[in-house]
């Protein structure tokens, strides 16, 4: 076995989605990584291309649909606050049980923290602003992370 693959075997599934997202977009993006306890709300990456810079957050959401998406108040509002001065963020969810890797918009983080949900008699969750499953689209991602929303 190798190491990198002993690596990945034995960390964590956000990590572990670090990595795919990493290793996949390399050639694109210079990614930094940021491990945060200083400032709570702040996304785990930071992303550039071609001059453009925009935010991540990694989630593994475990349920079985795309409702209940596990974000604090936190990045709930650092997202709200980011977005209000001309910036992007965005939330990248692993969903195992689907198959899927889902990308939703930080303007929407609000109601990604609240279910998803367009409205609370609403049972329908928001619609990914990207959603693929495995082999991932990882050109249709970035262009995603790196258009005009």
């Amino acid at each position: 076995m190798t190491c990198k693959l002993s690596l990945l075997m034995a960390s964590k599934p956000e990590s572990r989605l670090w990595y795919k997202l990493r290793d996949n977009t390399k050639k694109e993006i210079h990614w930094t990584r940021i491990e945060s306890w200083a400032t709570p709300g702040i996304p785990d990456l930071y992303g550039i291309r071609k001059g453009l810079g925009f935010w991540v957050e990694l989630k593994i959401h475990k349920l079985k649909s795309l409702k209940n998406i596990n974000l604090s108040p936190h990045q709930i509002g650092w997202q709200i606050q980011h977005i209000r001065h001309g910036g992007r963020v965005w939330n990248l969810v692993d969903h195992p049980s689907s198959g899927t890797l889902n990308l939703f918009w930080g303007g929407n983080a609000e109601k990604i923290g609240k279910g998803c949900k367009v409205n609370e008699r609403d049972e329908k969750p928001i619609a990914p602003d990207w959603s693929c499953s495995s082999p991932y689209d990882w050109a249709g991602l970035i262009k995603t992370l790196t258009d005009s929303q």
